[in-house]
């Protein structure tokens, strides 16, 4: 992420395709339509895993694709109303429902007995040969949206570094809190430890009767801005590619991709294996653009430096 925000601060406001596209039509295309693809599988994993969440939490007798053909609509609206909306739309949802994620999570620590966050340290370090491990990098792949940002906003370096302190308390403390509830070796087993630690609470004085009703209503909020602003920029990457063809029906037809992907994952295992074997093709896509975007970058600011001494 660093190499990629000094890659766009040497750029100025450029997005992907306006650093790009200028390099030719084969090697533009060889960039950025992997990264088309990479942003689209977020909307698509994100809502299928969401469509899972509600069926658990909310409406249990639903049909799945009535769920995700909902959110699909949500989602094709969110991105209707352009790039400022969402991002004015992203501030207000965090500011609403960051205390409402903070009120779940801290409720469960009625339930945590912390004797059990011990062994502190795993010697053997087995954990780092197993292919799990790596398919947790999909709650960060959001990161390289970043790079849609400059023409919209300005990305500043250190208020982004600075989120990133939360965002990791906040992440290690999701991690831990089926930990201290169940121990590690019942919470491996689960498929949604945080949402059985949520369930496991028992408030009487709240007007709901199971807090997990409070994350779950949260994270859709997140989801929704998530995918949203991901459907927004693959349809807008593609304009640029093929000027002919409009936004307007770019952003349906991804929506469509979406919901017919979405449907056609049988299972919650089949979910998690699709989860699992793209990992690679994620961290080909963190190594390859951020170190393009840095390159273009210097040498867009190279360029720059020499027509100002020219003048």
């Amino acid at each position: 992420m660093l190499i990629l925000l000094q890659g766009l601060r040497k750029a100025g406001s450029l997005d992907y395709p306006d650093l790009f596209l200028p390099l030719g039509k084969w090697i533009s295309t060889v960039l950025l339509l992997p990264l088309i693809i990479y942003i689209l599988i977020i909307p698509i994993l994100s809502v299928r895993f969401f469509a899972e969440l509600m069926i658990i939490v909310f409406i249990a007798r639903s049909p799945l694709y009535a769920i995700l053909a909902l959110l699909c609509l949500l989602m094709l609206f969110g991105s209707s109303i352009g790039p400022q909306g969402i991002l004015r739309a992203s501030t207000l949802t965090t500011v609403f429902n960051i205390p409402i994620l903070l009120f779940a999570l801290s409720a469960c620590m009625t339930n945590s007995k912390f004797i059990k966050i011990f062994p502190l340290v795993n010697l053997s370090m087995d954990f780092l040969i197993e292919g799990k491990l790596l398919t947790t990098l999909f709650s960060i792949c959001p990161f390289l949206l970043l790079g849609m940002l400059p023409p919209i906003c300005k990305v500043q370096m250190k208020s982004i570094l600075i989120t990133l302190l939360p965002i990791a308390l906040l992440y290690i403390s999701i991690v831990y809190i089926p930990i201290l509830i169940y121990g590690v070796n019942a919470a491996k087993l689960m498929n949604f430890p945080l949402m059985t630690s949520l369930d496991s609470v028992n408030i009487t004085w709240s007007i709901f009767n199971r807090i997990s009703l409070f994350y779950a209503v949260a994270l859709l909020a997140f989801v929704m801005t998530l995918s949203t602003f991901s459907l927004w920029s693959s349809a807008l990457m593609i304009h640029k590619m093929i000027p002919r063809w409009k936004e307007k029906y770019i952003r349906p037809g991804l929506t469509l991709v979406v919901f017919v992907v979405t449907l056609i994952i049988p299972s919650w295992d089949r979910y998690v294996e699709i989860l699992t074997k793209d990992t690679w093709f994620r961290l080909m896509i963190y190594m390859i653009i951020p170190v393009a975007v840095y390159f273009r970058g210097r040498f867009i600011e190279s360029q720059e430096r020499k027509r100002v001494l020219l003048k």
